[in-house]
């Protein structure tokens, strides 16, 4: 894996616009998309009233109409569209001991039990009936994000990744790492060698994958210094050699990540904790292209105990919005 930044004495245009337009609800791991020309949000979820376990749903952007649970145990959803079908993409639990790693500030007592094995996808072409199937499975390691996008030869999946417990895991160098695989059906799929992981020398997470003219774009959190984290863009043609946008990062933590999207509300608590939370994250960014412009999710908070589901948007179309961080 080669990397290439800029050259000394490099021109640019200017950055792109993106226009914060506030908190929408509570959560986070969502991405969008746009099937039969509506706009919809794959969220995985949370144990609620609804369900009593992890759980994945789809919900109207327009309407707020979400589906029928499905996914249980499954965590970090994305998904893809193709035709009439939507493509829903989850990994696997790891074990069933319960969480810690937001109860203690002693990362020796921490536990989490997503991050597992495998990968599994759900596909459906009317919310009601799904097909499921476990697709691709990496015993030696823990898999958690997963972004899936079509490219000029088939199918790519980004897989964020770290070591499994006990195991020194090169590859994966500062978790977590980003690996590849391809399908021509998205059904099989084979794994890249692991030297075409981007990127072990930094925490590399939450990919979101996407293709436009020749090149592979890809929207990764990074970790700064003080425990502060934003996401980055970067690009490869045939993930050997990436480059790194100009423009980096995307985007930062401010205020205006406390502000509420005209025609949303909130309780108070969670109101409060809106405005006065510490923010110190723009994380689990994902968009789509919808009537023109680039939608934009992202998450607020502080990685750990808060966080609600905020958008954003670029005036342009995706293809647009990817390729400006490399001009």
């Amino acid at each position: 894996m080669k990397e290439h930044f800029y050259s000394i004495g490099q021109k640019t245009g200017r950055a792109p616009v993106i226009r914060k337009l506030g908190a929408v609800g509570p959560g986070m791991e969502q991405t969008p998309v746009v099937w039969n020309g509506e706009l919809y949000l794959v969220e995985s979820r949370e144990p609620d009233e609804v369900c009593g376990e992890q759980h994945i749903r789809v919900r109207h952007e327009a309407t707020g109409r979400v589906s029928a649970p499905f996914g249980r145990e499954h965590y970090f959803a994305s998904a893809y569209v193709e035709g009439d079908t939507l493509y829903v993409f989850a990994t696997s639990r790891f074990d069933d001991l319960p969480m810690t790693m937001y109860q203690s500030e002693d990362p020796a007592a921490w536990h989490d039990p997503r991050g597992g094995r495998r990968v599994r996808m759900y596909r459906t072409t009317d919310l009601v009936s799904w097909d499921e199937t476990d697709i691709i499975e990496v015993p030696e390691r823990r898999l958690w994000n997963t972004s899936v996008c079509r490219g000029a030869d088939g199918y790519v999946m980004a897989i964020e990744a770290s070591a499994a417990p006990g195991r020194d895991d090169p590859a994966v160098g500062v978790p977590f790492t980003c690996f590849f695989a391809r399908s021509n059906d998205l059904l099989h799929w084979e794994l890249l060698p692991d030297g075409c992981a981007y990127t072990p020398a930094r925490y590399n997470a939450c990919p979101a994958l996407r293709y436009a003219d020749g090149y592979f774009y890809m929207i990764c959190l990074e970790a700064l210094p003080c425990q502060r984290y934003a996401p980055y863009i970067y690009r490869t043609k045939d993930f050997d050699l990436w480059e790194v946008g100009f423009h980096n990062p995307i985007m930062m933590w401010d205020d205006d990540d406390r502000k509420v999207k005209p025609g949303c509300s909130f309780p108070p608590a969670e109101l409060g904790l809106l405005e006065t939370g510490l923010n110190i994250n723009c994380s689990d960014l994902d968009l789509c292209e919808y009537k023109g412009k680039t939608r934009i999710y992202y998450a607020n908070g502080d990685q750990m105990t808060w966080s609600f589901l905020c958008e954003a948007e670029y005036d342009g179309p995706l293809d647009e919005f990817l390729k400006s961080f490399f001009q």
